[in-house]
């Protein structure tokens, strides 16, 4: 008896190490067979999954074996797998997969046939139908799969708007896919913000802006046809500001503070974001509607700065503000802080006011007090004050009271050290260093401010460096270099006829070559300042021809643009500057930002025709 427990356990024993063995050849054979399969060896893939598919038919086996063979356009054996498969299983997914093959074989009537059949018996469960579906589409039979969707809609009264999405998108129809999304919302609002995700990110493959378009277009209709669903409107709101469309955001988030009373957060961001992409006369509207219908709100001061600051900046991109303009502006802003009162929250307001008053209509001593009032008012904040200061002291400079002016910089300097409005201030300085004659004092501030967190002050402060220390080596006594200084203060003080004639006496006893091209560089950016753009134009253009080597041609080239597109209208000439400048000279520091402008006005990166440079991409 006991000899027999003892054999039937050695024979059961015998069994398992012959099993193990198999499940361990079975596993080799599987990772060399998923390894070929990965590598793109197919024929041996094929060769190991029909082997181990053989011994044991499971679904993962059968996959990979029917998608080997497909590598292989081996279709009679696939078409065999599939009938195999489809007698075991009884499976739709293996019915899909004959269709499949009789696609690829073009057999149309078959592939239709066996579609036609499925489409006939769908199921009623909501999970099984989605998977249905997606076996549809990923053998690429989109349109079956979008077939039963609609059916299992109108049948079962399920919601497949997500899923119609995804489908319409597999199929091209964007304005479908659309349609689908914003259908889904209607029911499921809550899910605003994952269909706001998804709508981004099909965007950024949107080269022609076509997409954009037909989302703007369904969004209007929608809100038209649901005038009281503010989930529309507040789509509507967002793609307007994706799209930088900051006039319809500013109708729709008007519309929904309308219809609600309480969208003032929402007028308050689509102000900020229109004042931030300089585009004043919106931020100024958002800014007035803001003022005018939430007069006691929390935002009201904050509203009345914004809209003063955007009425300004407007004006101050305005070639043809004139007296009157400036009159109005300083009305405006004297109102403003009657109103509202000389505070913290008003310390913006004073500061453009008193910007006006000085530099438009220059009245310096009336300036002066506007921003010493301001500085002394209750709990305003050091980075206001250094604001203030920052003000007062270019004011002092107009006033020639250059020690005073300096005093000033050195104390915002010191209160805010690590900001940016320090950096600033050190920049100013040193600049009045420079106005001053006081060079080497100038040049020891200017290379501190090279490693300046700011790119801006630091590429400032390395070009004014770089052109004091060349303007030093062509001329050691500093004559013709202080006379780039005096007409760059007089351009400063506005006093344009004044500085022209330092330039011209520049031109005619030039201490070497380099002084004539910085005298030709310098010529262009007063006449622009003075508003004379036509000639400005004309002397950039001189500028680059006549001295294409020089450090500031690229400079040249770039302003030359800037005119062209945003004083003189004149976009086609804008856009062959900035193609210029990409191409010519694509180490400049403008080229990144000729490259932007260039592209927004052409709206397709494609375009360019030019390539990006070694380890640079266009998408920077």
């Amino acid at each position: 008896m006991a000899v027999n427990v003892v054999n039937a356990q050695k024979q059961i024993n015998a069994k398992l190490q012959k099993q193990q063995s198999r499940q361990n050849k079975n596993s080799a054979t599987e990772k060399l067979a998923m390894n070929y399969y990965r590598t793109g060896q197919y024929k041996k893939s094929a060769e190991l999954f029909g082997q181990l598919y053989n011994e044991k038919q499971t679904y993962y086996y059968y996959s990979y074996y029917f998608n080997s063979l497909i590598k292989l356009k081996d279709y009679k054996n696939a078409e065999k797998l599939a009938k195999r498969q489809k007698r075991k299983t009884g499976s739709y997914r293996n019915e899909i997969d004959l269709a499949y093959v009789y696609n690829l074989m073009g057999l149309k009537k078959k592939t239709i046939k066996i579609l036609d059949n499925l489409t006939d018996k769908i199921p009623e469960n909501r999970s099984q139908v989605v998977q249905f579906a997606s076996a549809l589409n990923s053998r690429g039979f989109y349109g079956d799969a979008l077939k039963i969707y609609k059916k299992a809609s109108i049948e079962f009264g399920y919601d497949f708007n997500l899923e119609l999405a995804n489908a319409y998108h597999l199929t091209g129809n964007y304005e479908m896919m659309f349609e689908a999304y914003l259908n889904h919302l209607e029911i499921q609002p809550q899910d605003v913000q994952m269909i706001k995700n998804r709508m981004q990110s099909l965007m950024r493959f949107d080269v022609n802006q076509s997409l954009n378009e037909t989302l703007k277009k369904k969004l209007l209709l929608k809100t038209r046809e649901n005038p009281d669903n503010t989930i529309f409107t507040e789509m509507l709101l967002w793609h307007s500001m994706q799209s930088k469309d900051f006039e319809m955001a500013y109708i729709q988030a008007a519309a929904l503070d309308r219809r609600t009373g309480n969208a003032e957060g929402v007028l308050l961001e689509v102000a900020e974001i229109s004042l931030a992409n300089d585009d004043y006369e919106i931020a100024a509207k958002t800014y007035k509607f803001l003022m005018d219908n939430h007069k006691n709100g929390p935002f009201y001061n904050e509203s009345y700065s914004g809209y003063y600051t955007a009425v300004v900046n407007k004006e101050l991109n305005n070639k043809d503000a004139n007296k009157k303009t400036w009159k109005s502006l300083r009305k405006t802003g004297e109102k403003a802080l009657e109103e509202i009162g000389i505070n913290a929250e008003s310390a913006k307001i004073s500061k453009l006011l008193a910007y006006i008053v000085a530099f438009r209509q220059f009245e310096y001593n009336s300036a002066k007090e506007i921003l010493e009032n301001a500085l002394a008012a209750p709990n305003i904040n050091i980075k206001d004050k250094s604001s203030l200061k920052l003000e007062l002291a270019d004011i002092l400079v107009l006033q020639d009271y250059i020690w005073e002016a300096s005093l000033l910089y050195s104390q915002i300097e010191g209160d805010m050290k690590h900001e940016s409005i320090g950096h600033e201030a050190k920049f100013r300085n040193a600049k009045l260093f420079y106005y001053a004659g006081e060079f080497e004092w100038s040049l020891t501030r200017l290379d501190i401010l090279k490693s300046a967190t700011s790119k801006l002050i630091a590429n400032d402060a390395m070009e004014l460096s770089m052109f004091i220390r060349t303007m030093l080596e062509e001329d050691t006594l500093g004559f013709t270099l202080s006379k780039f200084a005096m007409s760059d203060l007089y351009s400063y003080r506005q006093q344009y006829d004044s500085a022209i004639i330092f330039l011209n006496r520049i031109g005619d006893f030039p201490s070497g070559p380099v002084s004539l091209e910085y005298m030709a560089y310098e010529k262009p950016i007063v006449f622009e300042k003075s508003g004379d753009f036509v000639v400005a134009d004309s002397l950039y253009g001189e500028m680059w021809v006549n001295y294409p080597e020089s450090v500031k041609t690229d400079n040249a080239i770039f302003k030359q643009a800037e005119l062209n597109r945003l004083k003189l209208g004149n976009e086609e000439k804008a856009l062959e500057l900035y193609l210029k400048l990409m191409k010519e000279h694509p180490d400049s520091i403008y080229s990144g930002e000729a490259r932007l402008r260039y592209r927004e006005m052409k709206e397709d990166p494609s375009a360019l025709g030019v390539s990006p440079q070694k380890g640079e991409q266009w998408n920077d």
